[in-house]
């Protein structure tokens, strides 16, 4: 056979063994893909069975078998381009998976940012209620001159106009004291808050003070035995008033005697003299 025979014949079985190869793999199960290219995929792809093969790769690699490419080759290219192609896939889903996470977490602190602003108010909403002071401790009281008007001819002449009508100097009330008090100590006080006049007079010899005048009525001021006297709960105590301390509860008079203390309850003296 001629050199130039040769050289026409030898194509000819190079194609037709490739369309041989390709025919095989058909009817093994292979087939051509008609779907359509999505965006960055090429025009179509050819099936082996073992892997894919892009139709771009596949004329080139035929165009190539033609020259010098073995069939080989296109299961190794193939092989790579699967690989990369898995390769974008993990890194696509990755990309979406790390999106995800914060879209999660940014969903739940709102959330708690509410509630802790719900509850925040109710917590200084309460107030305290003010201190109740505490009540004092509290006697009853009076002042009185009524038995100058029983007495007329035995006072001072025109006293009696300088005196009040009822002989209350100070009416019975109730009043607070201090701790400590004595009913000297609380007479002066009431009568200095009250606009009462009052004078007193230290006894002689002693620390003890006596009451000489209240509401310009003096010892003296009706007869020799007349003059301030004073009274606890219904009792006339032998002591100055001074050294008689008030107590809670008590029932204080300090009455003006014409009469020694006879004209006002008390027969102290009498009984004595």
């Amino acid at each position: 056979m001629s050199e130039k025979l040769k050289r026409l014949i030898k194509p000819g079985i190079a194609v037709l063994l490739i369309a041989a190869v390709l025919i095989v793999a058909y009817i093994s199960g292979g087939k051509v893909s008609d779907k359509a290219p999505s965006s960055g995929e090429t025009t179509g792809t050819v099936s082996t069975g073992l892997q894919t093969v892009s139709a771009a790769e596949t004329t080139t690699l035929t165009a190539g078998s033609v020259t010098s490419a073995p069939a080989e080759s296109v299961i190794t290219v193939s092989t790579v381009t699967v690989t990369e192609s898995v390769s974008e896939t993990s890194s696509s889903l990755s990309a979406e998976t790390v999106q995800t996470k914060p879209a999660v977490t940014s969903s739940v602190k709102p959330a708690t940012q509410v509630t802790q602003a719900a509850t925040t108010p109710s917590v200084t909403s309460e107030t305290a209620p003010p201190p109740v002071s505490p009540k004092g401790k509290t006697c009853s009281f009076m002042i009185s001159c009524a038995t100058v008007f029983d007495n007329p001819e035995k006072l001072v002449p025109g006293l009696i106009d300088y005196l009040p009508k009822d002989g209350m100097i100070f009416p019975k009330s109730e009043v607070e004291f201090h701790d400590g008090e004595t009913v000297y100590d609380l007479t002066a006080r009431i009568c200095k808050e009250n606009g009462i006049s009052f004078e007193s007079s230290k006894i002689a010899m002693t620390t003890n003070k006596y009451i000489e005048g209240i509401g310009d009525l003096y010892e003296f001021d009706a007869g020799d035995l007349s003059g301030w006297m004073y009274s606890v709960n219904g009792k006339f105590p032998q002591m100055s008033t001074s050294q008689f301390a008030v107590s809670e509860g008590d029932v204080i008079e300090v009455v003006f005697s014409c009469n020694i203390g006879v004209d006002v309850g008390d027969d102290y003296f009498s009984k004595v003299g």
